[in-house]
């Protein structure tokens, strides 16, 4: 089901599975480089081994795809500044090394007061 503003959050994989623990959260915050409303993902792993998480553009980015390498229990966050660069959307897949069946997408449109055209 998409919400408003194509809203979507699916999620895949079996979390009950021992030792297989990533997990994503996001959040609006201003990015440091340029000051501008951009969705942060944080990436934690609470599993025994380091697992690699793959972040994936499907639509208004034409760069990528970018990895991180997250120790046990370890968790690392980076920016990605839709309003900058994107007119305020983004359309991302987060998947893991560990488990195939893995994925996290995440497709919006960040709100801001600014003037703003359908994606």
């Amino acid at each position: 089901m998409v919400g408003p503003n194509r809203f979507l959050r699916r999620f895949k994989g079996d979390v009950t599975k021992a030792g297989k623990s990533p997990e994503v959260s996001t959040r609006y915050a201003t990015e440091p480089g340029s000051g501008k409303t951009a969705i942060c993902f944080k990436m934690a792993n609470s599993s025994a081994a380091s697992v690699k998480f793959t972040i994936t553009s499907h639509h208004y980015r034409s760069d990528g795809p970018w990895t991180y390498t997250v120790a046990a229990g370890g968790s690392t966050e980076d920016f990605f500044n839709a309003v900058a660069y994107q007119g305020d959307w983004y359309d991302f897949t987060i998947t893991v090394d560990s488990d195939a069946t893995w994925s996290r997408p995440f497709t919006r449109h960040i709100e801001t007061v600014a003037a703003s055209v359908s994606g």
